[in-house]
């Protein structure tokens, strides 16, 4: 993990744009004068005398130079000239005769009959303090549009930095200094947790998805998340227009479309290079950022989506900004001609298409194909966005963003390599669960609550890797054990596939890709409590048996909420395991009088509402009492209570008959952690101890 970090950090750097360009004022004090001078007369051949301004022998165009140098509102103007000019040995005695000059002899042009704008002028020109100041603020607009878009870039990737190594500093607290922590019970600490970082944004809607004129799909993040994301989206439309102003009269735009377009593109364009190394950096399952943080993947996964989203809008703006400037200065065509720019459409019609299809409506409905077309348009912005870019200097930017990609890529690889092809005993257990048993490498150690992500090696879908959890086999020494519930996808196809083998059991060759994620602080309590729905137990199992095991002096209590006995098949062995530990588990059984005498109500690719809503029929077959009698004989020391439980009640008592601090972990259906969430937060001040919610669900 250390090296993982290590590597990671070294591509920052150009996630930073260490390479870029920052413009000083002493780079605009020539120029301005140049481009204001020409502009208003040519004063000589270029190509004939290189010297130009700084040729004492012409007269006209360093004694103009010179009235335009001395109106600069700059105080180190004329050193700056002199020091350009150095290798024509041009002194400030030379500079000031040519001055005192031209002062008396200054003419301006447009009341000399004789004077032509393209042919030479043998005579000092009159600079109006307005256009000298006008040339002046536009340089620094211009090109300080540039650095406020790479200071701005700065905050806008330091915001997240920052928040992780607080996020992080917070976390370390857990399991450096528990007692300091479990000592914030007060009012104040208590307000903070229940108002702002325990509940959702809206209710108590969170793991639990929402749906809105019926296929709009959404994932509410919690409050924090959201109080985060929003001034992180609020920072990025301010810089997109803040520090940007008009100057007149400018010598490079003569309307302001063309200007604010321009500056406005410039800025925006800018913007989403800093954005696009995040973006891609938060998706990623190798995001070092997660070990610091300690925050789930899931809420990275959140940032990334408004990452990503900000990415596609900048770019729109950047594109919308440069197209009105085009069009102002009459080179619409012109540039929509190159490649470079074409490149750029692509990147943004990519980028839009992306947004669209990642709804959480497409991803339900048929995730491989999400995720395929997902990939293919993520390459597709990328190369758009290096073509667009590689022409203007700014190839540090993707070099950053590729690094970024690229070190996610190999870590996959490095980890997928070191555990091997192997071949896992697949079963399909009471019809709704895959029971996953692989051996495993004696030195690559699961740790609780960490998950790996599966490749199933067969034609239909071994190009494709799923997250699940993972337990230590209970069994047999260095193998896996991963429950994996039966849904869309490769799980539905396994289903079918495993239906027709014999005893619904196959040997599939595997790979598995982890361990991802980190051990809670759970163990740091004096008293741990469990919420399991469905298949949403074995990483609490995990955990409870280790807490159990090692700290002898912890109240563990284990809840986990079933739909039918039969579910109790495929996680019977790890439930023995509880025997005799110091482990009180409950199981309630929402659905006792089904799964046994007739076939299981088929729940595979419905969603949490058809599954709940399957619990309310009251004409669902009749249980065998025999085989669930001899379930409880066998199971004495877990008790089992039918019917919903009250999440709330659950939690209420745990605190009140707690005698120290309590933590709790939640893993299960979206609405059961929800309301768990919600009970904690409106529990914390029932008792004098410290209350923690860990949950270990992760959607998106």
């Amino acid at each position: 993990m250390l090296l993982k970090s290590l590597l990671a950090l070294a591509v920052l750097p150009m996630a930073l744009g260490a390479d870029q360009h920052l413009y000083h004022k002493d780079n605009f004090v020539v120029q301005a004068c140049s481009s204001l001078i020409g502009k208003t007369a040519l004063l000589f051949n270029s190509t004939l005398d290189k010297a130009g301004f700084c040729n004492v022998k012409n007269q006209q165009a360093l004694g103009t130079m010179a009235h335009c140098i001395e109106q600069l509102p700059y105080k180190t103007s004329r050193s700056i000239f002199l020091e350009s000019c150095a290798k024509y040995n041009l002194t400030e005695e030379q500079f000031m005769a040519a001055y005192e000059n031209a002062t008396d002899k200054l003419v301006v042009t447009k009341d000399d009959p004789n004077f032509k704008l393209k042919k030479i002028y043998y005579k000092p020109v009159k600079l109006t303090q307005k256009k000298v100041q006008g040339a002046w603020d536009s340089y620094i607009g211009r090109y300080g549009n540039f650095n406020y878009s790479h200071y701005y870039g700065w905050v806008l990737v330091s915001y997240w930095f920052l928040a992780v190594l607080i996020a992080g500093l917070c976390n370390l607290m857990y399991f450096i200094a528990p007692d300091v922590v479990q000592s914030l019970n007060g009012t104040v600490s208590n307000t903070f947790r229940k108002y702002l970082t325990l509940p959702g944004l809206f209710g108590k809607s969170h793991s639990h998805h929402k749906t809105y004129l019926h296929f709009l799909l959404v994932m509410i993040p919690t409050r924090l998340e959201s109080i985060l994301v929003a001034i992180w989206v609020a920072m990025c439309v301010i810089f997109c227009g803040i520090s940007i102003t008009h100057d007149s009269p400018n010598v490079f735009w003569a309307s302001n479309a063309a200007e604010i377009g321009r500056k406005v593109s410039d800025r925006s364009g800018m913007l989403a290079l800093y954005i696009m190394p995040n973006a891609i950096l938060f998706a990623g399952r190798n995001n070092f950022l997660i070990w610091i943080s300690g925050w789930q993947q899931s809420r990275f996964i959140t940032i990334h989506k408004w990452s990503a989203r900000m990415l596609t809008l900048t770019s729109i703006v950047h594109a919308i900004g440069m197209n009105i400037s085009g069009k102002a200065i009459g080179k619409y065509e012109d540039r929509n001609s190159r490649p470079y720019v074409r490149w750029g459409y692509v990147a943004v019609v990519a980028g839009s298409i992306m947004c669209f299809q990642s709804l959480m409506y497409f991803r339900r409905n048929n995730y491989e194909l999400f995720l395929f077309s997902h990939i293919v348009l993520a390459i597709v912005f990328v190369l758009g966005t290096w073509r667009h870019i590689i022409d203007e200097n700014f190839e540090y930017f993707a070099y950053a963003f590729v690094a970024v990609w690229a070190f996610d890529r190999l870590v996959r690889l490095v980890r997928l390599a070191t555990f091997g092809i192997r071949t896992a005993s697949v079963q399909l257990v009471a019809n709704e669960t895959l029971r996953i048993t692989v051996s495993r490498p004696s030195w690559w150690k699961p740790f609780p609550s960490c998950i790996a992500y599966i490749h199933f090696l067969r034609p239909t879908c071994f190009w494709q890797s799923h997250p699940f959890t993972i337990v230590d086999s209970v069994e047999t020494a260095n193998t896996l054990t991963i429950y994996a519930k039966v849904k869309g996808g490769v799980t539905h196809g396994l289903y079918q596939y495993l239906s027709n083998q014999p005893n619904m059991t196959a040997d599939i060759k595997v790979c598995v890709e982890g361990a991802y994620g980190y051990r809670s602080a759970l163990y740091k309590y004096q008293n741990a409590t469990f919420l399991a729905g469905g298949n949403g137990v074995p990483g609490l199992y995990y955990e409870a048996v280790d807490i159990a095991s090692r700290q002898s002096a912890t109240r563990v209590r284990f809840y986990w909420i079933i739909r039918h006995y039969r579910s109790i098949e495929w996680f019977y062995p790890e439930l023995l395991k509880m025997k005799d530990m110091n482990i009180e588990p409950v199981i309630y059984v929402t659905q006792p009088n089904v799964g046994l005498t007739e076939p299981i109500v088929d729940t595979v690719n419905s969603s949490e509402e058809e599954e709940e809503e399957q619990e309310k029929k009251s004409d669902l077959p009749i249980e065998s009492n025999d085989y669930i009698n001899k379930l409880k004989q066998k199971l004495d020391f877990i008790e089992f209570r039918e019917g919903r439980p009250d999440i709330s009640e659950i939690v209420a008592n745990n605190i009140q008959e707690a005698n120290g601090p309590i933590g709790f972990a939640t893993c299960g259906h979206g609405s059961m952690v929800d309301d768990a969430r919600k009970a904690v937060a409106n529990s914390l001040d029932i008792t004098k101890y410290r209350v923690e919610l860990f949950e270990q669900m992760q959607g998106w």
